[in-house]
């Protein structure tokens, strides 16, 4: 069925992946059939790129892969980077310091390993969800001083990341955008770099318009891409916030939301 979208971006976790944080055979297939039928499809990812790119291998997704939640753009083939930000080593320094004294669990990504103070039991539930390959370090604030890490995260309960997300941007004005992706994350990341900038760029490299893009995602970092996409899907378990932003809500990711939509845009093959 002709269509007039040549490119999809997809979000991984509570989009694309399960509640088990796996991919479904039927999300495969249907990415599959859309790659065949010519149109570009990427993985849009707040995770860092070792812990996206298992998906894109398996899903053989010859596209660059965004990821730090638009802070990098790297190719899982080549290994091309095609763009990528750093938060400055002074908002570093002072996140760490807040959180050290806050006894607050932070991730600190640099050189795509995640780095943290301790194995707290935040941090076993971030590992968990995303496998992300980490390294802790009891010299955690003197090793990483001076450091430009692509991004930093807090982890901790919901409700204290709702606390700290109004302080925390009154904190670092705009030597930080500050963003929740996660009810018990809160992010920190480059200025300007959200999935949105991140996928203007990609598409412009590929010549391709917002017109002809379509985006799904399920939560508040994932507002800038689908607010830029020329068609925007929302999983039926995403944030109301998101379902209230979107051109069209589907079945949830436990559903096959995603492929099932990518079946009713692009056909069965």
């Amino acid at each position: 069925m002709p269509t007039p979208y040549r490119l999809c971006a997809i979000d991984l976790d509570d989009t694309l992946l399960g509640p088990d944080h796996k991919l479904s055979q039927r999300n495969a297939e249907a990415i599959q059939r859309v790659v065949e039928a010519g149109i570009v499809v990427l993985i849009a990812s707040g995770r860092m790129y070792a812990a996206s790119l298992p998906t894109a291998l398996e899903l053989h997704l010859d596209a660059p892969i965004i990821c730090y939640n638009g802070a990098m753009v790297k190719h899982p083939f080549t290994g091309e980077t095609w763009m990528e930000e750093s938060v400055s080593p002074d908002a570093a320094g002072d996140l760490m310091d807040y959180c050290r004294q806050a006894g607050l669990q932070l991730n600190f990504y640099w050189h795509d390993l995640l780095y943290s103070a301790a194995y707290t039991s935040w941090l076993e539930l971030y590992h968990k969800r995303t496998g992300a390959p980490l390294e802790v370090r009891s010299d955690f604030d003197t090793f990483l001083r001076g450091i430009a890490p692509t991004k930093l995260i807090i982890v901790d309960a919901p409700e204290r990341i709702d606390q700290l997300l109004p302080e925390m941007r009154d904190r670092y004005g705009d030597q930080l955008d500050v963003t929740k992706s996660n009810k018990e994350y809160l992010e920190f990341l480059p200025p300007g770099a959200n999935k949105g900038s991140a996928l203007a760029f990609v598409a412009d490299r590929y010549g391709i318009s917002s017109a002809e893009s379509i985006a799904f995602g399920d939560s508040w970092n994932d507002l800038p891409m689908l607010r830029w996409a020329g068609l925007s899907i929302a999983v039926g378990n995403a944030k109301p916030e998101v379902i209230a932003a979107v051109d069209r809500t589907v079945l949830s990711n436990a559903e096959d939301g995603v492929g099932i939509a990518l079946e009713e845009i692009f056909g069965k093959g």
